[in-house]
């Protein structure tokens, strides 16, 4: 078993990474399954290796067509994450003069903002001191472990840190992206706005699919404001996780 040490000694590593980042840190699971893929892919061509022994001429084909594989994935991935972080990039700042912006929702411990909800509240409250006329959609039902909606909490902390209550719209029965999107789109044709420019204030890595959705929808001019953690790795699970995820939803519209 000397011979395949290596592969072995990968593979423990690779595992005991993926078990620490999925059941040790909380919100790191990609990380964790994207880890345990990586083992499952080493172990893939140990096993082509045992079985060139015997059968050469089939490890070396089912080996090229792996690669094959393993590069059209990566091109897809690395086409996918480049258009996640352009837009990300281009989200504006400052003053830009839309009336309407909705703040999707993200998890509440208790009634209290989660990590990303706080870096999200965070990237509305500037937008608000840069657009002083400006209204705020909050949008965010009440899911499990949550005391209060999403979109409760991000009133609560919104006013607790300067920003009137007149400003501040509440959708408090969505329980997704494209349902946060859509019952606000509800909200705006309520007061007559649906056609007018909107900003989407979420996190970095969400703003492609969020604008995706938004243009499904029916919305006309859509810009948007890019929150972040703080947390490096965490971001790198939470852009790695958007590969998938917009396929899914392209996959799936």
């Amino acid at each position: 078993m000397k011979k395949y040490a290596g592969y072995l000694i990968s593979v423990t590593v690779c595992l005991a990474l993926a078990v620490f980042f999925r059941f040790a840190l909380m919100g790191y699971g990609f990380l964790g399954l994207c880890l345990a893929a990586l083992a499952a892919l080493i172990l893939c061509f140990m096993g082509l290796k045992i079985l060139s022994k015997k059968h050469e001429k089939a490890a070396l084909s089912l080996k090229k067509v792996l690669i094959y594989l393993i590069i059209i994935g990566l091109l897809a991935a690395s086409v996918t994450e480049a258009v996640v972080i352009s837009e990300c990039v281009a989200a504006g700042a400052g003053e830009s003069g839309e009336r309407y912006a909705i703040v999707l929702g993200a998890g509440v411990n208790g009634a209290v903002p989660s990590r990303a909800l706080r870096a999200r509240l965070e990237a509305a409250l500037a937008f608000a001191r840069e657009n002083p006329d400006a209204a705020l959609i909050l949008s965010g039902g009440q899911g499990p472990g949550e005391d209060i909606s999403e979109a409760q909490c991000m009133v609560n902390w919104l006013t607790q840190h300067g920003v009137t209550p007149e400003r501040l719209i509440l959708e408090d029965k969505s329980t997704s992206t494209e349902e946060n999107l859509s019952f606000s789109r509800e909200k705006l044709r309520e007061l007559g706005a649906e056609n007018e420019p909107v900003a989407i204030i979420t996190a970095g890595y969400h703003i492609a699919r969020a604008r995706l959705m938004a243009g499904d929808l029916g919305y006309q001019t859509v810009t948007a404001r890019a929150a972040f953690t703080g947390y490096p790795i965490l971001e790198l699970n939470y852009f790695l996780r958007e590969i998938p995820a917009i396929w899914v939803y392209l996959l799936t519209r």
